[in-house]
């Protein structure tokens, strides 16, 4: 009996978790993952990668405050924070947040990022070779070469980036590209 009803919880979770995963972590149509993030606007995460990713400053700044008060996990509220700062480009609260990042994957995400807009390439290539996510390092070396003026090397890295990512993450950084570097996403279309 309690056999049965375990099979039966697994096979319910299945069949609801399953759809789920696979839109954050699988699907690489970004049609679909931008339905799936309109459709779940409710989900305070959903909502601000669908904002961050459409350039919603006011949206963006709403969703935050909203995960702040939200969130009692200090992990949480520093990554949050550190992600308004990159976005509001404020390079000091950025430098603060990143400093409290445990996890050395999105610290040195993070510090990379930051180093890039300091306009420190060097130091932002070592720290991006730090990470061990490859989509991660190759949206970071993209950025790079873009400031750099290397555009045709950026171009290549970006479509890396967007060949090596799924789901979610997949949309953020069409939707970057979309707006700056549209060579990059030209075969990725309507996929």
């Amino acid at each position: 009996m309690i056999y049965t009803f375990i099979a039966a919880v697994i096979i319910f979770a299945l069949f609801l978790g399953l759809p789920t995963y696979h839109i954050m972590m699988v699907e690489t149509n970004i049609d679909k993952l931008e339905k799936h993030l309109l459709k779940n606007q409710k989900n305070l995460d959903h909502a601000l990668i669908y904002a961050v990713a459409n350039k919603q400053d006011d949206e963006v700044s709403r969703i935050i405050d909203r995960l702040l008060v939200k969130n009692y996990n200090p992990q949480k509220q520093v990554l949050y924070k550190a992600i308004y700062a990159g976005y509001q480009k404020n390079l000091a609260s950025a430098k603060n947040e990143i400093a409290s990042i445990h996890s050395p994957k999105f610290r040195h995400y993070y510090e990379a990022a930051l180093h890039i807009e300091e306009g420190n390439l060097e130091l932002a290539r070592t720290t991006a070779a730090k990470i061990p996510s490859q989509y991660m390092q190759q949206v970071l070396f993209a950025e790079i070469e873009v400031k750099s003026g290397n555009r045709q090397e950026a171009i290549a890295l970006a479509k890396q980036a967007l060949q090596s990512c799924k789901g979610l993450y997949r949309y953020q950084i069409y939707k970057n590209y979309e707006r700056e570097l549209p060579e990059a996403i030209a075969e990725f279309e309507s996929k």
